[in-house]
């Protein structure tokens, strides 16, 4: 059937009220339950799942995606006011966003978050209508040792992030990858590294490790610091300050001179997370951590990253947004899902009668085509909807921290026992939360040991089943062009780091 003839059909279907309505609950529901951490999109997806069998496919999977598409912008909301990442993907633009808002800029740090979070999501649906075949056709040409060599390439990258000091980051990158070991051998279902407890068998949870490390820790430092030294930080001056004076909103807008100073920032990130979600298994974290380092390395000014840069913030919003639509491209091509999300809508497919593969968008391509506009109407009801509650959080930013933080806490207790109702995860949250103090004592930088963690199962993997397929070869790894192609380009942004060290000094 023409394509001209296609599209008044799928229009039909994706402007339906119910439709159009589905997709906004999605998107206000994505964007609230990403703002609570420890739940995130894929969560309410899920809960969600059993009842789309009822709705027609458009709506179904519009809600389901609108639902996406929200987590994804709505985890930086709390990454913003505290410090916290609603969701895992938010965790890199915490690394800025937090500090932006100490310094007394929440309202332009959420700006720049959702309209990186829309330049980006947008960027990976549009990916994902015109040449989803091509890339993920490129994505399913990695074999194991592709995979590796992008795993160690991005390890090495995101290592190098804590300023110069190397040697602190592959550490911490290695003490991730040994947590993540924890728990039951991939290929022999034997335990290890439990050390006899029980509770260890399944391996430590994503979640309560990230909140734990990121917000837990920050909390515990706050509240030590407030009891027994009072002594404040330069961005707690400033906020404090913002605070005593009356917080205005008014004088906390992100200039369009500055938001044009981000294209490059965007632009990076959107492709790195556009290329990252065509990768099954890869996922918006390591989008968000990609995106990070790389925008530093080609930022003219990137020693203010960490210091609130708002190019900080823009990088890996655009990155872990981009994903959303790159994500479905080896599902929509393939049957493959890319990420968690991606199999709870292809199981949605399913359920509702439509098989994820090669054959599905010519056997289904009204509904196909109705699913891509709704893609692209839910990222504009993202913008719409996030931006119509930005200045209510950004008022709420100013709230004293002795009442946010216990509420914090409790936002973080509840959600990381809410995933699998296990007090066992509440207490690995402690753990990783005192944890977190001591890395942040000792200056050992906290997100390269969570990315080491989140690539240590997919690390571990790609290696034993490169090192099988080689027969223990370890020569095996470097016959692979993908592979030799990867290291060369990490190579590459590694010696540009280095000689931009070397000028800086």
């Amino acid at each position: 059937m023409p394509l001209l003839d296609i599209l008044p059909l799928a229009a039909d279907i994706a402007f339906r009220p119910e439709v159009l309505l589905a997709v906004l609950l999605g998107v206000f529901l994505g964007v609230t339950v990403g703002a609570i951490p420890g739940i995130s999109g894929d969560m309410a997806m899920a809960v969600l799942l059993p009842f789309v069998f009822t709705m027609d496919a458009a709506a179904a999977i519009g809600m389901l995606m609108g639902i996406y598409k929200g987590g994804l912008f709505g985890g930086s909301i709390s990454a913003i006011m505290f410090g916290v990442p609603g969701t895992p993907g938010a965790a890199a633009t915490m690394m800025d966003g937090y500090p932006a808002k100490q310094a007394g800029r929440p309202n332009s740090a959420m700006h720049t978050a959702l309209y990186s979070s829309v330049f980006g999501d947008l960027a990976g649906v549009l990916v994902l209508i015109f040449i989803a075949t091509p890339l993920a056709a490129l994505a399913l040409k990695f074999g194991p040792r592709d995979f590796f060599a992008l795993y160690i390439v991005s390890i090495v990258v995101i290592a190098s992030l804590d300023k110069g000091r190397v040697t602190r980051g592959f550490a911490a990158a290695s003490i991730g990858v040994m947590l993540s070991m924890i728990g039951r051998d991939p290929f022999t279902g034997a335990q290890r590294y439990t050390f006899g407890i029980p509770e260890l068998a399944s391996g430590i949870g994503l979640v309560p490790l990230l909140i734990g490390l990121f917000a837990l820790s920050e909390i515990m430092i706050q509240v030590g610091r407030n009891f027994h030294s009072r002594v404040q930080t330069e961005a707690e001056r400033a906020a404090q300050v913002a605070l005593e004076a009356g917080y205005d909103p008014a004088k906390d807008k992100l200039s369009r001179a500055e938001f044009r100073s981000l294209w490059r920032a965007m632009t990076i990130g959107s492709a790195t997370g556009t290329f990252i979600g065509a990768l099954p298994g890869a996922g918006a974290t390591l989008a968000g951590f990609l995106s990070y380092a790389l925008a530093q390395r080609a930022s003219a000014r990137p020693e203010a990253f960490g210091t609130g840069s708002m190019e900080g913030i823009a990088a890996p919003e655009a990155g872990n947004s981009a994903t959303a639509g790159a994500t479905l491209i080896p599902l929509f091509s393939f049957g493959i899902p890319g990420s968690g999300s991606a199999a709870l809508i292809g199981a949605a497919f399913i359920m509702q009668g439509i098989t994820p593969g090669p054959q599905m968008i010519e056997a289904n391509m009204p509904v196909i085509y109705a699913i891509f506009i709704l893609l692209v109407v839910g990222t504009i009801m993202n913008l719409a909807v996030s931006k119509a509650l930005l200045p209510y959080y950004a008022r709420i930013s100013m709230i004293p921290p002795r009442i946010i933080l216990p509420i914090v806490v409790a936002l973080a207790v509840v959600g990381t026992y809410a995933i699998s109702n296990s007090i066992v995860d509440v207490w690995m949250l402690i753990a990783a939360g005192v944890f977190g103090v001591m890395m942040r004592t000792f200056g050992i930088p906290i997100p390269a040991l969570a990315l080491g963690f989140i690539l240590g199962p997919g690390f571990e993997r790609a290696l034993r089943q490169a090192l099988l397929l080689g027969q223990n070869d370890w020569g095996y790894l470097l016959q692979s062009p993908i592979a030799l192609a990867i290291y060369a380009t990490g190579g590459g942004v590694m010696a540009l780091f280095f000689w931009a060290t070397l000028r800086r000094r």
